[in-house]
C-alpha cells in the first residue's frame, strides 16, 4: 500500500494547528464514539417507540408482544438503514430512484418512530400536568355555568317570592277593604277576593318547589368545587371522574328542563298581562289587572330563560392512548408553519385542545433522538463512493501517481472527461494506467491517430509540446474517474 511520507511543519500558523486538532478530534469522534452512539440512540428510540405500540394494544398476549417486538425492530432498522445509504450525490446521478427511495423510508419510519415515542416522553413531562389542566378547565367551566345557573335561580326565586307576598297583601287587602281589582268595588268573599287568595297559595307553592331545585343546584355547584380542589391526574381515574361528572351534568340538564321550569312560565303566562282581564274564580269570568305582577313575572321570564344547559365533558385522560395519538398529531400539527395553531403556556390554556410548551418539548425529545442518530450516522459513515471498485482495485490504482501522471492530459466537459494521450509518448505507468481503465470500463476510445489540427483551441494549448504527434483520444467516465481519485485520496490520507 503506498504511504505518504509525513513532513513537518515548520511554525505553523495558528489556523494550521487549529485546523490539526479539529481533524484528530473527528478522527478519534469517528473511530471510537460514533458508532457506540449510534446503538445507544437507537436502543432508546427502538425503546420508546416499542412502549408507544404495544400501549394500543391490551390483550397482554406474548405473540402480540413479539409481534410488535419485530415491527419497530424492522421500523428502527429501516430508520438507521435508509440514511446510513442516503447521499445526496445520488439525487444527481442514475441512482435517483434509489435515493428517493431511501430517503422516504426514512421520513416514513422517522414519522412513525417520532408518533410513537411521543407517547413515552408525553407521559413523563406534560401528560398528568395537562390532564390535570384539561379537568380543571371543564370542571371551572361547569362550576361558573352552575353559578349563573344559581344566579338565575336566585334571582326568580327572589322575584317568586316578591310575587308571592306581594298577592299575600293584596288578597289581604282585597277581603279587608277590597277594590284591589276594581275601585268601585267593596271587601266581599266574593269572587276577586278569591282570585287574590288563590293567586297567592298557587305562588307560594311554586315557590317551595323553586326552593328545592336552587338547594339542588346550590349542591351540585359544593360538589363540583370538591372535585376541583381534590382532582389528582396520577392517582384519579379519569375514565370515572368523566362519567361522575357527565352524570351530575345529564341530572342538572333534568332540572333545567323538568317539569317546574317548563311549567311555571306557562303558570305565569295565565296572570299576567292581557289574561288578567278575563280570569276565571267561583265560576266566573272577571277582570283583574294589576301591572305589578305582570313585570314581576316578566322578570322571573327573562331569568328562566337565561338557564343553559350545560355541555358534557370530555377530560384528556394520560393513560388513553387513543387520546394520546390524536393528542401527538395536534401537536404536529401545531409545529408545522402556517397553521393556526398557538402554543402556549400551560397556565394560559383557555381551551382543553391548547398545544402547550411542554407538549413540544416532549415532542421535540422524540425528534432529538432521531436527530442524534441521524447526525452520527452520518458523522460514522464512509463518505459517498458508487460500488465501481473493490478493495484489490484500488490497491492496484494506488501504485501510480494517476493524478499526477494523467494531468496534462485530462481534460473536462460538462458530463465527461476526455484523455488524450500523445501516441508517440513512451510511458510505461500511462500504459498500465489505460489497461486498468479498459479493464473497469473507465474509458471508451472515440478518436485515434487525431492530428494536432483536429483538437480543439483548450486541447492544443495543453499539448502544445506535442505538435508534431498524433493523439488517442478516450471518453473517460466522470463520475468513476472522480470517485477513484476519491478512494486514493482517502487512504493516503489515513496512512
Amino acid at each position: 500500500m503506498y504511504k505518504k511520507a509525513s513532513k513537518t511543519l515548520e511554525n505553523p500558523s495558528f489556523y494550521q494547528l487549529f485546523s490539526m486538532s479539529i481533524n484528530k478530534i473527528l478522527n478519534f469522534f469517528k473511530q471510537h464514539i460514533t458508532y457506540q452512539a449510534v446503538f445507544l440512540l437507537s436502543l432508546i428510540s427502538f425503546s420508546t417507540s416499542y412502549y408507544g405500540f404495544i400501549s394500543l394494544v391490551s390483550d397482554g398476549m406474548l405473540l402480540t408482544k413479539i409481534l410488535f417486538f419485530a415491527v419497530v425492530a424492522v421500523i428502527q432498522l429501516a430508520l438507521v438503514y435508509s440514511i446510513s445509504q442516503l447521499y445526496l450525490q445520488e439525487f444527481f446521478s442514475r441512482h435517483i430512484l434509489r435515493a428517493s427511495l431511501l430517503l422516504v423510508t426514512y421520513l416514513l419510519s422517522l414519522f412513525i418512530s417520532v408518533l410513537f415515542s411521543f407517547n413515552f416522553y408525553y407521559k413523563i413531562f406534560s401528560a398528568s400536568e395537562f390532564s390535570h389542566r384539561n379537568v380543571t378547565l371543564q370542571l371551572d367551566r361547569i362550576k361558573n355555568s352552575l353559578e349563573d345557573a344559581q344566579s338565575s335561580f336566585d334571582s326568580v326565586y327572589l322575584s317568586l317570592k316578591k310575587l308571592s307576598d306581594y298577592s299575600m297583601s293584596k288578597s289581604i287587602e282585597e277581603s279587608t277593604q277590597g277594590g284591589t281589582c276594581d275601585e268601585t268595588k267593596i271587601p266581599t268573599p266574593g269572587p276577586r277576593s278569591a282570585l287574590r287568595k288563590a293567586e297567592s297559595e298557587l305562588f307560594q307553592s311554586h315557590l317551595s318547589a323553586l326552593d328545592e331545585l336552587r338547594k339542588k343546584v346550590k349542591s351540585e355547584i359544593t360538589v363540583i368545587k370538591k372535585m376541583l380542589v381534590n382532582f389528582n391526574p396520577k392517582k384519579d381515574d379519569v375514565n370515572k371522574l368523566e362519567e361522575d361528572v357527565n352524570r351530575r351534568i345529564a341530572q342538572i340538564n333534568r332540572v333545567f328542563r323538568g317539569g317546574e321550569i317548563t311549567l311555571l312560565p306557562k303558570v305565569l303566562a295565565s296572570h299576567s298581562g292581557s289574561a288578567r282581564m278575563k280570569m276565571e274564580s267561583l265560576g266566573r269570568i272577571i277582570s283583574c289587572p294589576d301591572s305589578q305582577i305582570s313585570l314581576k313575572i316578566n322578570t322571573i321570564n327573562e331569568n328562566l330563560n337565561a338557564l343553559k344547559m350545560l355541555k358534557k365533558v370530555s377530560f384528556f385522560d394520560a393513560n388513553n392512548q387513543q387520546q394520546l395519538i390524536e393528542r401527538t398529531i395536534n401537536v404536529l400539527l401545531a409545529i408545522i408553519p402556517f397553521t393556526d395553531t398557538h402554543v402556549v403556556p400551560i397556565d394560559k390554556v383557555s381551551s382543553p385542545t391548547d398545544v402547550t410548551q411542554s407538549d413540544i418539548k416532549a415532542i421535540g425529545l422524540g425528534f432529538l433522538v432521531d436527530f442524534f442518530i441521524f447526525f452520527f450516522t452520518i458523522l460514522a459513515k464512509e463518505p459517498y463512493r458508487a460500488k465501481f471498485f473493490t478493495q484489490e482495485d484500488i490497491e492496484h490504482y494506488i501504485r501510480y501517481d494517476i493524478r499526477r501522471i494523467l494531468k496534462p492530459f485530462v481534460f473536462e466537459s460538462h458530463f465527461s472527461y476526455y484523455l488524450i494521450i500523445p501516441n508517440q509518448l513512451k510511458n510505461h505507468k500511462i500504459d498500465e494506467i489505460l489497461t486498468r481503465f479498459k479493464i473497469d470500463k473507465m474509458i471508451e476510445l472515440v478518436g485515434n491517430n487525431a492530428h494536432y489540427d483536429d483538437l480543439l483551441f483548450l486541447h492544443q494549448s495543453k499539448l502544445k509540446h506535442f505538435k508534431d504527434s498524433t493523439f488517442s483520444v478516450y471518453k473517460l467516465d466522470k463520475q468513476k474517474y472522480n470517485t477513484l481519485l476519491a478512494h486514493i485520496d482517502e487512504l493516503r490520507n489515513n496512512d
